[in-house]
């Protein structure tokens, strides 16, 4: 008999990317996988087991939060999974409260703490609140990196109840190039990343009108788009960046962009674990990356790239400059990161991880 997992998810961006891989290596004749997913495009939900697709509003009210916990428990009651499988905060909230008194197991991943985000002291405790008082209602914590399994020890989730499974990539390498017109011999500096707060793309701006005074001869790529693209356009139009600088919205082939890159870079404030840096290092960039935790898990600074601390500009700048010159320092990163992606990167690894333990929890129901 097949165990039957059903997963909800309230976010796409990396988390998609996630049940993407998750789906693909998945073993179906074990595991019978069903998903409730947001309004979106997302390819691999056509190849799926079975999908919900619901437009639940992100509200804490109390009446669009109960409204959205009967969605949820109603489908719960009609599928009666064996594990129920949470990603990011709003889904863990109103999933945990759905499954009270159901016979399911639950598994919460936050991919990514809501109270690590760049917010007020207030609204992080009033999260660390909500997260800590939903550890009763959770039977496993699922923490992409360590600095998640740190984060949930100190909201006091129990040793026993982690489970630390890092995020994975495909390890094999796709060669398509996309084609941009008018690069010539330009230096391309690109980041892949959602147009938001979280990856700081407004400092990615900044960062290119600081390099182009210094390299007139470079170009830059942000592969995806979001909520500030509109903002970042503004500024780029104001600070005569448009014919250096390409946003490419969202797009299905994220590495026939990566292949263009001759530096790979990501200023983000806050991570879970970052499955864009896998793919730098996988695709064997030079790469510059703010020191937070869920990237400095994969990249040491001088071990394997280069990190900063978040937001500083003129080192983001400096340390740029230093792959663009320093062909043999960026040899020495390289060959650590490939051997660092290969051992514990890999998404075949990850999924493994995952089917061990629905496994181990669907026998102790």
């Amino acid at each position: 008999m097949k165990h039957k997992i059903l997963h909800f998810s309230q976010v796409l961006g990396g988390v998609g990317r996630y049940l993407e891989l998750y789906d693909k290596y998945i073993n179906k004749d074990s595991f019978e996988n069903i998903y409730i997913l947001p309004i979106g495009d997302w390819e691999a939900a056509e190849a799926q087991d079975k999908r919900y697709i619901l437009n639940i509003e992100q509200s804490f009210s109390p009446i669009k939060l109960i409204s959205n916990v009967i969605k949820i428990r109603n489908i719960l009651k009609k599928e009666k999974p064996d594990i129920f499988y949470l990603h990011s905060t709003f889904a863990g909230v109103i999933g945990r409260l759905a499954a009270i008194g159901m016979r399911c197991k639950v598994i919460y991943n936050p991919h990514g703490w809501s109270f690590k985000m760049n917010v007020s002291r207030l609204k992080q405790t009033f999260y660390k609140i909500i997260e800590g008082g939903l550890v009763f209602l959770t039977d496993k914590f699922v923490l992409i990196s360590k600095s998640e399994y740190e984060a949930a020890r100190s909201i006091g989730v129990s040793e026993k109840k982690c489970c630390l499974i890092y995020n994975g990539i495909e390890t094999i390498k796709k060669t398509d190039i996309a084609i941009i017109p008018k690069l010539d011999d330009k230096y391309i500096i690109g980041m892949i990343g959602r147009i938001s707060e979280q990856k700081n793309p407004m400092f990615f701006a900044q960062f290119a009108k600081e390099i182009i005074k210094q390299y007139p001869n470079t170009y830059f790529i942000l592969v995806g788009d979001g909520e500030q693209r509109e903002s970042l356009e503004d500024y780029l139009e104001r600070n005569n960046l448009n014919d250096v600088f390409y946003i490419t919205g969202w797009v299905t082939n994220p590495e026939s962009y990566l292949n263009l890159f001759d530096q790979a870079v990501l200023f983000s404030k806050w991570e879970g674990l970052c499955l864009s840096v896998c793919e730098y290092m996988l695709y064997e960039k030079p790469i510059l990356v703010s020191n937070i935790g869920g990237i400095n898990d994969l990249i040491q600074n001088e071990v394997n790239g280069f990190t900063i601390v978040e937001g500083d500009l003129k080192d983001a700048v400096n340390k740029s400059n230093r792959l663009r010159n320093e062909p043999k320092t960026v040899a020495k990163f390289i060959e650590a990161s490939n051997i660092l992606i290969q051992e514990k990167f890999n998404a075949q690894k990850m999924v493994n991880s995952l089917e061990k333990l629905f496994i181990k929890l669907s026998e102790n129901k």
